[in-house]
This record gives structure tokens, sequence and C-alpha cells, in this order.
């Protein structure tokens, strides 16, 4: 199942088996999230899982109204599946494996006695269990599915001339840098004297003097004892402003001075490498594996869209915008 499922429905194992967990109301037919082939989650269930997934996904601050409702439907989506993924690994009459089950219980346990107490372990491990037990069979259940036939050489090569992108070596660039560092935390000052030196180098550098020579002398950054050089790069190695920059250089030209968090900066475009298809024979390994994913990830979805075509499904979508 998706990351985010595997994170919040640990709450419906507990749910499940641990009465104790819900308010004496949650299985009042008015008090429902939704109904799968029968089954109810209760909004109280919902609720909680939501909570749960908040805190996993959006721990860094408020949430945008639209994003917040978009994953509420998310997490209501993911406990409806796992109904139906349940329902069908009991159909194939999959077992789980009791020694994994109960290394994952032993642990839990442990992790259980360090912490708080509760009110009722017991019912809390039974819980735990049961979600163990679930979540064992549904991987067993997403492995069988996901299980494609090996391509043949036909179905790579066809692969490659379709994805062009996945094996082209992007565009590099070698550059090298005179950084003149300034404190992140200095002031105003202290920056402008870094880029009236800067401006001082390049006039010199344009008069003739050697940029390599002079990035040993004056430059802070680790390159400076090969002469400023950094080698090769691709796009995201370098900062916004540095990759701006150099966008504009031909070769052997210099930039204006650059504004970066470590300080003011000169660079010389040294060459540029452009993108570069690589030959088939070359990636044909990786082209395998990335058609068998995708492929797995096709029988996956459509599975589970299958799964929900044949169900009978009723969502309360209320609790959408107020859960």
């Amino acid at each position: 199942m998706p990351d985010v499922s595997r994170q919040v429905v640990v709450m419906r194992g507990i749910a499940v088996c641990c009465a104790w967990l819900l308010c004496a109301s949650a299985n009042a037919a008015n008090d429902d999230f939704a109904t799968v082939d029968g089954e109810h989650i209760s909004a109280q269930e919902y609720r909680m899982a939501v909570q749960a997934g908040i805190k996993k996904r959006f721990y860094h601050g408020k949430i945008p109204e639209d994003k917040l409702r978009e994953f509420r439907q998310e997490v209501g989506q993911q406990l409806v599946d796992r109904i139906l993924l349940v329902k069908e690994a009991g159909r194939r009459q999959l077992r789980a494996d009791a020694r994994v089950v109960d290394a994952q219980v032993k642990d839990y346990q442990s992790r259980l006695n360090k912490g708080a107490k509760h009110a009722s372990p017991d019912a809390m491990i039974a819980g735990l269990r049961h979600y163990f037990e679930e979540e064992d069979k549904l991987q067993q259940l997403e492995r069988a599915v996901k299980t494609v036939a090996a391509p043949d050489e036909t179905a790579i090569s066809a692969y490659y001339r379709q994805h062009p992108e996945l094996f082209t070596t992007p565009e590099r660039v070698r550059a090298s840098i005179i950084l003149l560092k300034v404190d992140p935390a200095a002031g105003a000052p202290a920056w402008s004297a870094a880029h009236d030196e800067a401006q001082k180098i390049l006039v010199r550098i344009n008069k003739g003097a050697n940029f390599a020579e002079l990035a040993r002398i004056h430059s802070g950054d680790e390159s400076a004892v090969n002469g400023g050089d950094m080698g090769f790069l691709h796009a995201g190695m370098l900062a916004e402003p540095a990759q701006q920059a150099l966008a504009k250089l031909q070769p052997a030209q210099v930039s204006d001075p650059v504004m970066l968090l470590q300080g003011v900066a000169l660079l010389r475009l040294e060459e540029r490498s452009p993108p570069k298809l690589n030959e088939f024979k070359t990636v044909a390994t990786r082209a395998a594996d990335l058609w068998r994913r995708e492929r797995a990830q096709t029988a996956w979805r459509e599975f589970i869209e299958g799964l929900r075509k044949r169900a009978d499904i009723h969502v309360n979508s209320a609790l959408y915008r107020d859960s």
C-alpha cells in the first residue's frame, strides 16, 4: 500500500480489536464514515487516522485548506482500500507468517513497557497482533499482484525508445570558483566589502590575470588548491544564483560577482557538456528494471481499481470538510 496508508491505518487494526479506543456511540449508523461491502468504518476511526497522518506529513506548520481536504480524501480512500484488500486476502486464503508477526508484536511490547502505561495493555497487544497479521497478508497480496514476467529484449528496446529522457545524461558544466567567504550573520558592511573585493579581482582577470592563481590566493572554497576548479557539475549541485550565472556564460568567460549563502563568488565556465542519450546496450539492465517497476505499479493500480468497482461502497463525504 502507499506509504501514507502504512502510517495512518494502523489505528484501524487496533481499533477493530480494542473497543476501548472508540467512543460508545462509534458504531451508531449515523456515525459512520463509510461502509464497504457491509463493513463499517466509524467516523471516530477516520478522524483518528486523519490526525495521525497530519502529525506525520504536516508537522511543520499550518495546513492550507485545499491541501487538508485533499489529504482527508486520501486517508479516507486508503481506509476503504484496506478493507477491500483484507477481504481479497481472505478470499485467497492467505495466512500470516506467525514468526514475523510474533517478532513485530514482541518489539512493540518492549516499546510499550518502556513508555507510558496503558489502561488495557492486553487489548492493545491484541489489536497490534491483528494489525500485523493483516499487514503481513497484505504484503503477500501486493507482492503477488506486482509480480510480472521478465520482459524480452523487444519490450525493453521499445521502452528505451519511448522514454529517452530516462536514459539521457543531463547537461553538465565544468566550472571554477573564487569564493570570498562571508559569515551569513554578518551585517551589510561585510557583504558590501566582499562584493567590492570581488569586483576588483574581476577587473584584474579581465586585464589578463590568471583566474586559477587568484583562486589559490583569495578563494575560501575547498577547490582553491585546484585553482578553483570544481570539476563537472550537473543541475542541482550548485545554488540557484550560481546556476543562473553559469547559464549565461560561454567557455572561458567569468561572471560578475554572485551573492551566495557562503559569500560572494566569481564563477568561470570551463566547458559545457551537452545532454547525451546513452546507448541502449549500456542501459539495457536499467531499462528492464524500470519496465518491470512501471508494469508492477500499473498492475497494482488496476487491481485496486477493480476491487473498488466490484464493491458496494458508501462514504460520508461531509467528513472531508469537517474531521
